[in-house]
């Protein structure tokens, strides 16, 4: 799949590069780009989780990607979505982390709002965001962005906030909540395997040399990448 960038008026979001490998291992490894997440990465995990990055963007057009101020040229932090494993279903979960100089200038609504936008044209159904509650600035944006409160839940042991955003042209916000969905939909992601894309090992399932297993996606199911 190529996938062409996305300009805002001061970003430029892009597909991950190899080029791209030693700024993120070095973001993954550091303390105040990981703020909020469980802990920083290892090398060898950052390693992996860069892969896992490229992979899941190479098989959807909204994957996490890099954010790059254009004043600068520096990648400053990504955003998108990326696979989870939630009450009995698989979701795509968006997300986005900014270097601390970077924030609280409005480029994680910026560049958010313009990977949505993709979404919105190629993706029909609902999209899943976590968030520490004590993480006031990311529900702001999250809130900006177009995502409405859903619920508190327990996620992976944590207390977290979720936020849910419908996508695709769905209008009827409430007879699409995540537990009302059609068990067909759900099973799709599931069963009609199309490509393969790597998950970590917390997934499940068997091994590949780098420490991920290979899972496949579903296309062209219900209006899984399919173009509006």
């Amino acid at each position: 799949m190529s996938l062409e960038a996305v300009t805002t008026a001061r970003l430029l979001v892009r597909p991950p590069r190899e080029a791209d490998r030693d700024r993120f291992v070095r973001l993954f490894r550091d303390e105040d780009f990981m703020v909020f997440y469980p802990g920083v990465l290892t090398e060898e995990e950052a390693e992996d989780r860069f892969d896992h990055m490229v992979a899941v963007c190479q098989a959807i057009p909204f994957g996490k990607q890099p954010v790059v101020e254009l004043s600068s040229g520096l990648v400053v932090g990504y955003t998108g979505v990326d696979y989870i494993d939630f009450e009995n279903r698989t979701w795509l979960e968006w997300g986005y982390r900014l270097v601390p100089e970077c924030r609280g200038l409005g480029y994680a609504t910026e560049a958010s709002q313009a990977l949505l936008a993709r979404a919105h044209q190629t993706y029909a159904g609902e999209l899943l965001a976590i968030i520490a509650p004590e993480n006031l600035a990311s529900q702001n944006v999250c809130r900006k962005i177009g995502f409405t409160f859903w619920k508190q839940a327990s996620v992976e042991g944590d207390i977290r906030n979720l936020y849910t955003l419908a996508t695709g042209g769905i209008s009827d916000k409430g007879s699409r909540r995540p537990q009302q969905r059609r068990p067909q939909q759900d099973s799709n992601l599931r069963t009609r395997l199309r490509r393969p894309v790597l998950y970590p090992l917390s997934y499940g399932g068997p091994v590949t040399p780098k420490g991920y297993q290979s899972r496949a996606i579903a296309r062209d199911t219900d209006g899984w990448l399919r173009p509006r």
